[in-house]
């Protein structure tokens, strides 16, 4: 094992270990563990021995995680008993690089055995290591069970050794322990928190952990107060309701580590109460929605951030002023860390933080020193989000003059935190701007894109914010008129600026310059086309770069196609029809870009190029012996799946330009999306879009879809038995299932409208007992069902009334489908849905009458 400097040799290295591993599995992870453990082999080497191993046995992916557990567990046990007693031996090792990769491998190990009830002898050997070896060995084993805590579910192991770990670990921080130690057992608690929650459930054993962590914070040795901060920092988002006994002595100790600590032991404690934040904002939104329900059973806000504002706001304001010299967007530092604080406590107490920080910011804003005046400035535009427009607005307007008049100070932290802060009132209170003021502000950020990118590029950020407000009505868009074409060119000139790739200029300026576009009257649209084929020369300069020189700087030109190719989107959606003149040599482009093999190009190349469908309609069909092969081929990249995704959106957006002319590629997309759905290791996310799609292409071709329904209504009732109800009430989930569920509704929607324009709904009937029972199944989940479900059901409905006659008539006479018709005529926040119902009811009194 060794790290291999030529490309070349280290792609040939990894084939030889990828097929070793898979032509023998166990004999190969014995034969690394043994070069792991040997003390006679050259750390690298080892290191990279057991990484492999762990790897072997690791995936971010759930499917292919569980692919992996699954080949382990059936591995010869007698060479799985080799692996892990080779890696846990390891822990004793002279090497400390040998000790950590062994922590990592023997947890992850763990992590697969112990809830299988595998590996029994673990623990007791992790536990006899932490009492019985040598400092390094006790150190390796703490990092081996935090590891193995942070990877285990909860319940994973029974509560007997769940304590008996924590008991281990806590030892560790003993004061009278080894400096080393002690932080390994700090460390490991942190990766503990989760996986302790039945222990912080005891006020005893809460009291104990509470106690070594907050002395922990005390430690002579910095790392140490760093994780001991860090784990309060993620005690308050994980244990709030436990913290009321606790909040004096955690202020005390946060307060003065922000004070007078060292710089990385401040900004874990100005974490915590960004943490403390986050977690009132979620309980005052959850007891809001609660109260509109009339329900309970949430947890009670005890806002802690509001009781000790007074002490807080102050500690927040000063240190902004701990600035660096050259700090940038990217810094982090206490004087960043204490703006998104203070940014957050003004979102939490809203109009209680107004006062309080004006008091700081009346005080240092006219100073000529720049680090008082950026402070004053940082902290205005950090408490715009969260008091009421009636308490902040008043003094948004005071504040605008001074503010535009800073823009020319000559600090450049000044002037970017300035352009930050014109960018927030333009987004949060642009009703504060005057007719009166918009000239002058207008030429200030025009001004402004000339100056450093970092300040420029917050200058965009104004500009994109300014604009979106002309999208409300049709004569805000008139009130753009007058500056659309010096802003158009200036952020087109601003995107090519030779220094336009620092500090995101370029991607901001192309943003802005979409809003832009999409925001202009009608008036402007001429302007956009005269404008159009400098972007395309562009686009068309990058791609031939990108061909000519592959390697070089290619993320730089595949990062300025995708930006091109947007705005290509947002002016084909802009001009609509208007585009058609330009669209040949947009199509080439677009055709090239997808030659470059440049993923994140292509997604907005296809989104450019089913914008651009829509726009054309029937006359794309000139386009699609050279694109049709290019969405198949996007439809087949099960690698980037966001490709994937977005090429089979294309398919639809073909569907409804092309109609029937689609159905030469039928075979091929069809069977392209049945490949998509078997695929267990695809992202979940391309799943609901690919059943929409059936449904799409039925109603493109209509009568012709025959040939594909039962291939297609196969996969689509498989979806709709695995979504049809909901065990668990974790919002993620329960919206995925929701996605799936109006997407198997759209899939049946389609093909039943498509296959009934030609009266071949009737072969539909083998299935309309399963349609009913998935039907049923949606109508008795009240609790997780959504609106948009409810709507697609009863459209759904209706369409099977209409399309297929008396042939479903009992289907109506079930109480499933009163219920949902009932449920969507009473929608009252929804005029549409309402119709639908009563477009429903109307098809189904219809056919009863005859």
């Amino acid at each position: 094992m060794c790290i291999f400097l030529d490309v070349a040799l280290r792609k040939q290295a990894e084939e030889f270990l990828n097929n070793a591993l898979q032509q023998q599995m166990g004999q190969f992870m014995v034969t690394l563990v043994q070069a792991l453990a040997s003390e006679e082999f050259a750390v690298v080497g080892r290191q990279a021995a057991g990484l492999y191993l762990k790897n072997v046995l690791d995936a971010k992916d759930d499917a292919l995680q569980q692919q992996k557990i699954n080949a382990w567990m059936a591995m010869d046990p007698s060479l799985r008993t080799q692996i892990k007693d080779g890696s846990i031996g390891v822990l004793q090792s002279n090497d400390p690089v040998a000790r950590h990769t062994s922590a990592q491998l023997v947890a992850k190990i763990g992590s697969i055995e112990l809830p299988a009830k595998e590996w029994p002898a673990l623990l007791e050997s992790l536990l006899h290591n932490v009492t019985s070896g040598n400092e390094g060995c006790i150190h390796a084993t703490l990092e081996c069970l935090g590891y193995l805590c942070d990877e285990l579910e909860e319940g994973a192991i029974d509560e007997q050794d769940t304590n008996r770990i924590l008991t281990a670990i806590v030892d560790g921080i003993r004061s009278d322990r080894p400096p080393a130690i002690r932080l390994a057992a700090v460390t490991a608690l942190r990766n503990s928190l989760e996986f302790v929650s039945e222990n912080f459930k005891r006020k005893q054993e809460r009291d104990h952990l509470m106690q070594k962590i907050c002395e922990a914070t005390q430690s002579p040795d910095l790392r140490t107060r760093v994780v001991a901060y860090e784990c309060i920092a993620a005690i308050a988002t994980m244990y709030y309701e436990y913290l009321a006994e606790y909040m004096e002595t955690l202020c005390k100790l946060t307060f003065g580590a922000i004070t007078s600590d060292q710089d990385e032991v401040g900004l874990q404690s100005l974490e915590f109460w960004s943490s403390m934040c986050d977690v009132e904002l979620d309980l005052i939104e959850e007891m809001n929605y609660a109260e509109l329900e009339g329900r309970t059973d949430f947890i009670p806000c005890n806002y802690y951030v509001q009781t000790v504002l007074n002490n807080l706001i102050p500690l927040l304001t000063e240190t902004l002023k701990k600035q660096e010299e050259d700090q940038d967007e990217d810094s982090w530092n206490l004087s960043m860390a204490a703006a998104t604080c203070l940014a957050l406590v003004a979102q939490v107490v809203g109009d209680a933080c107004v006062d309080l920080t004006m008091a700081f910011i009346t005080q240092n804003i006219e100073s000529n020193e720049w680090r008082q005046k950026e402070a004053a400035i940082m902290a205005f535009g950090s408490i715009l989000d969260g008091p009421e427009s009636a308490k902040i607005a008043p003094l948004v307007r005071q504040a605008l003059g001074f503010l535009m008049g800073c823009m020319k100070f000559d600090n450049i932290l000044v002037r970017d935190t300035t352009a930050w802060t014109l960018g927030r009132i333009c987004e949060l209170h642009y009703g504060c701007i005057s007719g009166e003021m918009l000239p002058g502000l207008m030429e200030l950020l025009l001004e402004g894109l000339d100056q450093e990118p970092r300040v420029s590029h917050n200058v965009c950020y104004a500009i994109h914010n300014i604009v979106k407000a002309f999208e409300e009505s049709e004569a805000s868009a008139h009130m753009l008129t007058p500056y659309f074409n010096t802003l158009f060119d200036k952020l087109l000139e601003t995107s090519n600026r030779p220094n336009a790739t620092e500090s995101n200029l370029r991607g901001s300026a192309y943003e802005a310059l979409n809003v832009l576009v999409q925001a202009g009257a009608d008036e402007v649209n001429e302007h956009i086309m005269l404008r159009l084929p400098v972007v395309l020369e562009r686009l068309e300069q990058s791609i031939k770069a990108l061909i000519e020189n592959p390697d070089s700087l290619h993320d730089d030109q595949a990062g300025l196609q995708a930006l091109l190719c947007g705005v290509l989107i947002a002016a084909i959606q802009k001009l609509n029809t208007d585009i058609e003149p330009l669209a040949d040599r947009i199509m080439q482009a677009l055709l090239q870009v997808f030659s470059t093999r440049n993923a994140a190009a292509a997604e907005e190349a296809f989104m450019a190029a089913g914008a651009l469908a829509n726009v054309v309609g029937p006359k794309f069909e000139v386009y699609m012996q050279y694109f049709g092969p290019v969405v198949l081929m996007g439809l087949k990249n099960s690698e980037e799946y966001m490709v994937c995704s977005v090429a089979v959106g294309v398919v639809g957006d073909l569907c409804r330009a092309l109609e029937g002319k689609i159905l030469p590629l039928c075979d091929e997309i069809i069977t392209a999306l049945i490949e998509i759905l078997k695929n267990p290791m695809l992202n979940r996310s391309v799943k609901p879009p690919v059943l929409s799609c059936f449904g799409d292409i039925a109603l493109a071709i209509e009568g012709d879809y025959e040939r594909y329904a039962a291939p297609s209504l196969q996969m689509i009732l498989q979806a709709a038995g695995a979504c049809g109800s909901i065990a668990t009430d974790d919002e993620e989930v329960v919206e995925y299932m929701n996605q799936l569920r109006e997407s198997v509704l759209e899939a049946l929607t389609g093909i039943v409208q498509g296959l009934g324009a030609a009266n071949k709904a009737s072969i539909l009937m083998e299935c309309a007992q399963q349609i009913a029972a998935f039907l049923a199944t949606l109508a008795n989940d009240l609790a997780t069902r959504s609106d948009a479900v409810t709507t697609g059901a009863v459209g759904l409905i209706g369409d099977m009334g209409q399309s297929m006659g008396k042939a479903v008539e009992t289907l109506f006479h079930q109480q499933f489908v009163v219920q949902l018709v009932s449920e969507c005529a009473n929608n009252t926040q929804n005029p549409q849905a309402q119709q639908l119902a009563a477009w429903t009811q109307k098809v189904i009194m219809d056919l009863q009458a005859n």
